[in-house]
Order: structure tokens, then C-alpha cells, then sequence
């Protein structure tokens, strides 16, 4: 991937060569020029809106998380922040071939030391939710695709996919490739497991993943996913998201 780096006030802008208009849509963002349709999501860490440019619906994403958090935060020292990997991975991942992901257009990242704000624009999907087994056949074809690419999801759901005319796109994904064994990938897969739309339709995941073999990565991603569900684990998440509540940056 190509990426080209412009300087607009006090931010970076990030884009593929290939986005032409990206530049002007950084600075339209970051003007405040455009009208929001629909917020799906407002809260302390992350900010998700259909907004509208010119005629055109986009999606808009604040990642708030990795400047409120002080661990996340620190990271950002060293890293590229959340706008910026998905820009990169996620274009990248296209231009293998897995062009049913949902298509970024531009990061946009203010950072000193640490990211201080930091925004992606993508493409707007419009379709329909996942609903039959047929479409959770689809979904399964995309898992395989992606991770045969060494690719995860990151965040396995029904609810991350929709329909588009007649294929399927994939949402929400950071577009993260496993360096290592195949862990994340396995995590994927028993995630997908718990959705409530495959529990509903009884669906069998694992009957359907292309990987057979239980090897050394399925057993620790099994066992990770169960230490999280366990009862201690789950009082220690309400008990983050009590204090969060109070103001808490954890």
C-alpha cells in the first residue's frame, strides 16, 4: 500500500494514493462541513455516525478509547493508533482481494507525544441484517478468507456483517494480521460461537470452519474465551464499567 501523509491545523492526514478526494474529505471532517444523519454510537470510548458529504452517506468514527484510557494512551507512543492500523490493514487486506470490507477513505490523527484525536472515514453500506443460515454460510465463506490471509476479525458477530444486494460485507474490523500462530484466529471462531443469531438458528460453527485440526492454538484460544466467561471475570468487567461510570479512565 501507498500511503500518503498530508499536514492540515494541527492534525495528519492519512490516505491511500489511489483516494484522490481523500485530502478534501479530510479537511471537510475536520471543518466540521458535513451534516450528521444518524449517531449509532456517543459514549467516553468510542463515537460511530452516518454522516453526509456532499449527497453521499460516509460512516465516521471517533476512536476516544486510546485518549481517555492511560494504559491505551501510553501505547500510542509507540504506535499508530487505532484510525491510522485500520487505514493500513484494512487497505492492504482489499488489495489481496477481500474486497467485501468495508472501504476506508481517510485518518485523520492529531497527536503530540501521544494521540490526542484521532477520526476514520469510510464507505457507507446500506442492506440488510444477517437473518437465515444461508447468509451465516456467506459469513463462513468471508471467515475463510480472511483468516487463510492471516487475517482476524477481532469482534466475530452476525451483527458485524450485513447484506448487500446479493454478497455479503464485512464491518467493523481493524483488519489485524496474526503474526503468530493462530490464536486470534481460533478466538474468532468460538466469539462467532456465542452469537445470539447462530445460537438461534443452531447453527454449527466449527462444522463449518475450514481449519479440522485442534492443535495447540485452538486449546489456548478455548481456554482464554472460557476464563473470560467465568463468574470472577465478569464482576471485575461491572465492577470497570461502575467506575468508569464514576469517571474512572480504566
Amino acid at each position: 500500500m501507498k500511503l500518503k501523509e498530508e499536514k492540515y491545523l494541527d492534525w495528519k492526514i492519512f490516505f491511500s494514493q489511489e483516494e484522490s478526494n481523500a485530502m478534501t474529505f479530510g479537511k471537510i471532517i475536520l471543518n466540521g462541513d458535513y451534516r450528521i444523519k444518524k449517531v449509532y454510537k456517543d459514549t467516553k470510548r468510542n463515537y460511530v455516525a452516518q454522516i453526509e458529504v456532499g449527497n453521499k452517506n460516509y460512516i465516521l468514527k471517533e476512536f476516544r478509547s486510546e485518549v481517555i484510557i492511560p494504559q491505551r494512551k501510553i501505547q500510542t507512543l509507540f504506535k499508530k493508533g487505532e484510525a491510522l492500523s485500520t487505514l493500513i490493514n484494512t487497505t492492504e487486506a482489499i488489495e489481496l482481494g477481500i474486497e467485501e470490507l468495508v472501504k476506508p477513505i481517510v485518518a485523520l490523527v492529531k497527536k503530540n507525544l501521544t494521540i490526542k484525536q484521532s477520526y476514520l472515514l469510510m464507505e457507507y453500506v446500506e442492506g440488510e441484517k444477517i437473518s437465515s443460515i444461508e447468509d451465516i454460510d456467506k459469513i463462513m465463506g468471508l471467515v475463510e478468507k480472511i483468516h487463510k490471509n492471516k487475517i482476524y476479525h477481532g469482534d466475530l458477530n452476525t451483527s458485524n456483517f450485513i447484506k448487500e444486494r446479493n454478497k455479503i460485507r464485512i464491518l467493523d474490523t481493524q483488519g489485524k494480521k496474526e503474526k503468530v500462530g493462530k490464536l486470534k484466529r481460533w478466538y474468532d471462531i468460538f466469539t462467532l460461537e456465542n452469537d445470539l443469531l447462530v445460537k438461534e438458528l443452531n447453527y454449527n460453527v466449527r462444522d463449518k470452519y475450514y481449519l479440522k485440526e485442534k492443535d495447540i492454538w485452538f486449546y489456548l484460544a478455548y481456554l482464554l474465551k472460557n476464563l473470560k466467561n467465568t463468574k470472577l471475570v465478569k464482576k471485575i468487567k461491572a465492577k470497570k464499567k461502575e467506575l468508569r461510570k464514576k469517571g474512572w479512565k480504566i
